[in-house]
C-alpha cells in the first residue's frame, strides 16, 4: 500500500489507478464535508480547515506519483503529469491517463504493472 500511494518507482495499471483515485476522493470528502456542515466562525470550521490541509498534502503527492507511474505503464514520459496542474487541461490529461492502454510486458520502468520498478 505504501508503495502504491507514495512510492516513485514502477508502474500502475488502469484499474489500480482508478481505485486509488477513488480512495483519495473519499478521504478528501471527509474534511470537506465537515467544513461544509460547520457553522461560520466556529471551532469546527477551523478544525475542518486544518483537516483539509493535513489530507491535501499527502493526497497531492500520492496523485502526482501515481500519475507518473501510470504514464510509465502506458509507455509515456512521466513529465506529462505536469499537465495536471493546468486547470483547463487537467481533466483531459486525467482522462488520457485512465484510458491509455498499458504497454504489454516489461518496459524500462518495471517488469509489470502494479509492482515496484527497477
Amino acid at each position: 500500500m505504501r508503495w502504491l500511494l507514495f512510492g516513485v518507482s514502477g508502474r500502475v495499471s488502469r484499474p489500480t489507478f482508478a481505485l486509488a483515485m477513488a480512495f483519495w476522493t473519499v478521504v478528501m470528502a471527509v474534511p470537506v464535508s465537515a467544513a461544509v456542515r460547520a457553522a461560520p466562525d466556529s471551532t469546527q470550521l477551523t478544525v475542518a480547515g486544518f483537516g483539509i490541509l493535513a489530507v491535501f498534502l499527502p493526497a497531492a503527492w500520492s496523485i502526482a506519483v501515481m500519475s507518473i507511474k501510470r504514464l510509465h505503464d502506458a509507455g509515456l514520459p512521466g513529465i506529462l503529469a505536469g499537465v495536471l496542474v493546468i486547470p483547463a487541461a487537467s481533466l483531459f490529461m486525467l482522462l488520457i491517463i485512465v484510458i491509455w492502454p498499458s504497454v504489454k510486458g516489461p518496459n524500462r520502468h518495471g517488469p509489470a504493472p502494479d509492482r515496484p520498478g527497477y
